[in-house]
């Protein structure tokens, strides 16, 4: 990674300047936005998503930069590129790649590409790659394979076919035969004498009747007193003397989870290990934070739109929509819906649409919600526990005595959120933009990756609660 002592960035317009950023880091995303957004650029069109490629180049973005992040995410950065480049051509792209994925980027170099900055970047250095970039954009040769020579195969007499002796023994020796009628008439007289020979030499008592097998010739089961009891049974045997998990029959899975499992593994929900300590918890967390609800005189209600959705309809085809680039599926659209007191847990609905939704008291329990668009969504005393919000917006969101315990929301903007008696011990809120968020009684004491020029931004009082080492505006304690 190049640390160049000057740029000679001043002969950039930035301020006319698009960039197209795609990736599955939500950390590379945030560092581009906010690198780029610092020079004042006209937009930073930002997205996970390859399907997203054919709308953002309508918005006619300068340049872009292309992040390949593994086996998994190189695919969908592949598929992200083919769709550039059938908007545009001509327009300059730059891989970003770790030392490990360059053989990933070899296949990019048939769709053309302009550079490749090595990661992990900085913003200096970014800013250093598109400004070159910009001013002089040269496309990086394909490389040629040579053609390998032709394979010759050397046709070789087939080997002889070698006739094994004729059988000897008590059963006698096969007489040769000529044609395939003799062959034949001899395959069954040997056939008869072998199962003469098996069945009389051995002093077995059964009798075939008429060369079939009858009922007489089988053993009859023995049923203990005439019918069939537990004696008469296979007995099951227990785990080391004792009933285990194994020895009980498996509960059949849900479709949440089918669907899960069929995802590949970077789109997969984080779930928790399970176990009985670890339910009994969560359900007593859960009842303590009903308890609390109650007594700061919030209702529970049932949105209107909860009966008619078939979320897991809307789930598989959301799936279908990301795994295939937006080729099939359909995106999930829930804009204005009243889903008050809904079940989404455990879903995939990443970049998914909830602007201005009523998700009041509603279960996302370890939600795949990257990337999802909640602005002026109302989320009051939702259960978010252990979700992903990774850069979500989340701008002006109602989220109020909401339980995010768990929850990340890395690179997540933030701003104008209301936050107010919200559950946030264990939230990773690196990156997070909290400009003008509202932590009124606000418990930040146990929150993760914080740092004190996001506190800076927000709006606190004498109630909220920070980490240690992380001290209230002083506006707020004026």
């Amino acid at each position: 990674m190049r640390h160049p002592t000057q740029l000679s960035t001043s002969d950039v317009a930035w301020t006319k300047i698009r960039v197209l950023v795609f990736s599955l880091d939500d950390a590379f995303r945030f560092l581009a936005r906010q690198t780029f957004r610092k020079l004042n650029v006209r937009d930073v069109l930002s997205t996970s998503v390859s399907a997203d490629g054919t709308p953002m180049m309508a918005q006619c973005p300068d340049i872009g930069l292309v992040d390949v992040d593994g086996e998994a995410d190189g695919k969908m950065a592949l598929a992200f590129l083919e769709r550039v480049r059938a908007a545009s051509a001509k327009m300059p792209v730059l891989m970003v790649a770790r030392s490990d994925d360059r053989r990933l980027v070899v296949h990019a170099l048939p769709l053309g590409i302009e550079g490749i900055v090595a990661k992990p970047t900085s913003g200096h250095e970014l800013i250093h790659r598109v400004a070159e970039t910009l001013k002089a954009p040269t496309r990086m040769p394909v490389p040629v394979v040579a053609a390998k020579p032709a394979i010759t195969f050397e046709q070789r007499p087939a080997a002889p076919v070698v006739v094994p002796p004729p059988m000897t023994g008590a059963l006698g020796a096969p007489e040769p035969v000529a044609d395939a009628a003799a062959v034949k008439a001899q395959l069954a007289a040997l056939t008869a004498r072998i199962g003469h020979a098996a069945v009389g030499g051995h002093g077995a008592t059964g009798k075939i009747t008429g060369g079939k097998l009858a009922m007489g010739d089988v053993a009859p089961a023995k049923a203990s007193g005439g019918s069939l009891s537990a004696d008469d049974l296979a007995p099951v045997k227990p785990a080391a003397g004792t009933l285990a998990d194994d020895d009980l029959p498996k509960p059949k899975k849900t479709k949440r989870e089918l669907l899960a499992e069929a995802l590949p593994e970077a789109l997969r929900p984080k779930r928790k290990p399970e176990g009985e300590a670890a339910r009994k918890k969560a359900e007593a967390d859960r009842a303590r934070w009903q308890e609390e609800l109650a007594q700061a005189g919030h209702a529970e209600r049932t949105g209107k739109d909860v009966a008619g959705l078939d979320v897991d309809s809307i789930v598989a085809a959301h799936v279908l929509w990301l795994t295939s680039q937006g080729a099939q599926g359909k995106r999930a659209t829930l804009q204005g819906m009243d889903l008050a007191g809904g079940d989404l847990s455990r879903t995939v609905l990443a970049n998914a649409t909830f602007r201005e939704a009523d998700l009041s008291d509603c279960a996302l329990t370890e939600a795949r919600l990257d990337g999802a668009d909640f602005r002026f969504a109302s989320l009051n005393a939702a259960d978010l526990s252990g979700a992903n919000l990774g850069v979500a917006q989340l701008r002006h969101a109602n989220l109020r005595l909401a339980k995010l315990e768990g929850a990340s929301l890395r690179g997540a903007d933030l701003s104008g959120a209301q936050l107010a008696g919200a559950k946030l011990a264990g939230a990773d809120f690196k990156g997070a933009t909290l400009m003008g968020t509202d932590l009124k009684d606000a418990d930040l004491s146990q929150v993760e990756n914080l740092a004190q020029g996001q506190i800076d931004k927000a709006e606190c009082d004498m109630k909220t609660k920070l980490p240690p080492g992380i001290f209230r505006p002083r506006k707020d304690e004026e």
